[in-house]
């Protein structure tokens, strides 16, 4: 036994060296000096992520690799970020991502899943349509959630991102398994925690991997496959027997009434009618399991944009009046019900630019993590070797007055009112939903919803900080979250 352990240790030892060596015939990107062996620059990328950014750019160039965590991870600025994002060829997300987060365990019913194909051809194309829903559910959540009821004076909340995931997801939920299923709490609750719990696996501080590369994600995976730790389990009962309930009534009732059937519009049905669904031999666990990996990609993001928007706007109630005049002239071609016609969001060009000017500062310092699936070589030069994980310096991005415009470091809401830039448009310098082939296909959905959630919030309710002043993000290193500071919030007297 002794002797497998040895030898392994070994072959590992041989192979890590060899690999060294291997790369080192390459011409990569510098490695930032460090004095604490081991620790590398970890210390200083958690807790003075901004300045030390700053410092290696400014020392070492656009291309400049550090040493966090155990890895060595390559940081791009912006000179070179639309290579990352447009050569798919060389730098792929999804692997980057799986060689942290154990998905494939978690969804292990998912099988064959395309989900940007899915969006496209079920959600994406399909917004007109689900604008009254969307409307609708995102108001009565609104109402449920945010309950002032005839509460006298202000009320205050804390945290709005652990709110705005139940808002969110009430309009998601609607859509996906259908307005009947979508009216259980515990369905709600599955679509807004979801994400957040399987996230726990994220969150924990990847110390292993000091020991060896990747030994934090092999330990992660122990955990779930053995079922020691599956956070996913309970949100995938939920979700399965809500399936089942909605899939059994629908394929019952187009048994009895044939052609006199009225057909659920909603992205369940949808996949019910795709080739590869079979009736006979349904799969509860895998229509579960496609749902949850777009819930995944779209919740989390989502409601963290709508809570910074939201926050964003409290923080600076002097735009308050302007946007509110804007939502009064749109308003008024709402129906007798309220709802607006789906063109009526062309029309909220003040407040596409708030939410636009929202995402460009949401803070995150780095982002849009690529593997290196082969060696590249940048125009400069530099190279990066296969299997390297690169990371965009989104701060270089967007502080850079070149690309963003005069002051790119201040908040002006209004910045991109008439300059053909709305939120959903991708460029070179807004990357929130990363860029090329690959650029999020949601992300006409995700800011649909933030617009329509605003509008209600800006005609009907008073809210500002209350501290009285700017809440700035909540930064755990590089990564920025939304404020967790509380914002008053009262209703319009009219």
């Amino acid at each position: 036994m002794y002797q497998v352990i040895i030898l392994g240790t070994i072959l590992l030892v041989s192979l890590y060296v060899s690999k060294r060596i291997h790369n080192q015939k390459l011409n990569m990107p510098p490695l930032v000096r460090y004095k604490i062996p081991i620790i590398g620059h970890t210390y200083s990328y958690l807790f003075n992520c901004e300045e030390f950014l700053k410092q290696c750019k400014k020392e070492y160039g656009d291309i400049f690799s550090i040493y966090v965590w155990g890895h060595v991870r390559t940081i791009v600025g912006k000179e070179y970020a639309q290579d990352i994002l447009s050569r798919d060829d060389a730098f792929n997300f999804s692997v980057a991502f799986n060689k942290k987060f154990p998905g494939d365990l978690l969804l292990k019913n998912l099988g064959p899943f395309d989900p940007t194909r899915l969006l496209k051809d079920h959600i994406t194309c399909k917004l007109d349509l689900y604008s009254e829903r969307m409307q609708k559910s995102l108001y009565s959540a609104t109402q449920k959630y945010i309950d002032i009821g005839d509460h006298d004076g202000p009320k205050v909340f804390n945290n709005m991102y652990h709110l705005m995931t139940r808002i969110i997801s009430t309009p998601i939920a609607n859509i996906f398994i259908g307005e009947e299923e979508s009216q259980y709490e515990e369905v709600i609750k599955t679509f807004s925690e979801f994400t957040s719990d399987s996230a726990a696996l994220l969150k924990v501080p990847p110390i292993l991997d000091f020991i060896y590369p990747g030994l934090q994600n092999y330990f992660n995976r122990i955990l779930v496959k053995s079922g020691l730790y599956n956070p996913a389990t309970k949100h995938q009962d939920i979700l399965t027997k809500h399936i089942k309930n909605q899939v059994c009534k629908r394929l019952e009732e187009k048994k009895k009434y044939g052609d006199s059937w009225k057909r659920p519009n909603d992205f369940l049905q949808d996949i019910m009618e795709r080739d590869d669904f079979d009736p006979i031999n349904v799969s509860y666990l895998s229509l579960a399991d496609r749902m949850f990996a777009l819930i995944f990609a779209s919740i989390h993001t989502t409601a963290g944009g709508c809570a910074n928007a939201f926050m964003d706007l409290a923080s600076r109630p002097q735009y308050m009046q302007e946007l509110y005049e804007e939502q009064l002239e749109v308003h008024k071609e709402a129906d007798e019900n309220g709802v607006l016609p789906f063109e009526a969001l062309n029309k909220m060009k003040k407040l596409d630019s708030f939410v636009r000017e929202s995402l460009r500062l949401v803070g995150h310092l780095t982002s849009l993590e690529h593997a290196v699936i082969k060696n590249y070589t940048f125009s400069n030069g530099l190279q990066v070797p296969k299997d390297r994980v690169v990371y965009v310096y989104a701060d270089d991005v967007y502080q850079d007055e070149s690309l963003q415009g005069p002051n790119p470091k201040s908040f002006e809401p209004f910045r991109h009112v008439d300059k053909n830039t709305v939120a959903s448009k991708i460029s070179k310098n807004y990357l929130p939903f990363g860029g090329g082939r690959h650029a999020c296909p949601g992300r006409y959905f995700a800011i649909n919803e933030i617009k329509f959630f605003m509008h209600n919030m800006i005609l009907n309710y008073n809210f500002r900080t209350e501290s009285g002043k700017v809440e700035k993000r909540k930064m755990i290193g590089p990564a920025a979250l939304p404020s967790t500071s509380g914002i008053i919030i009262e209703k319009k007297v009219k």
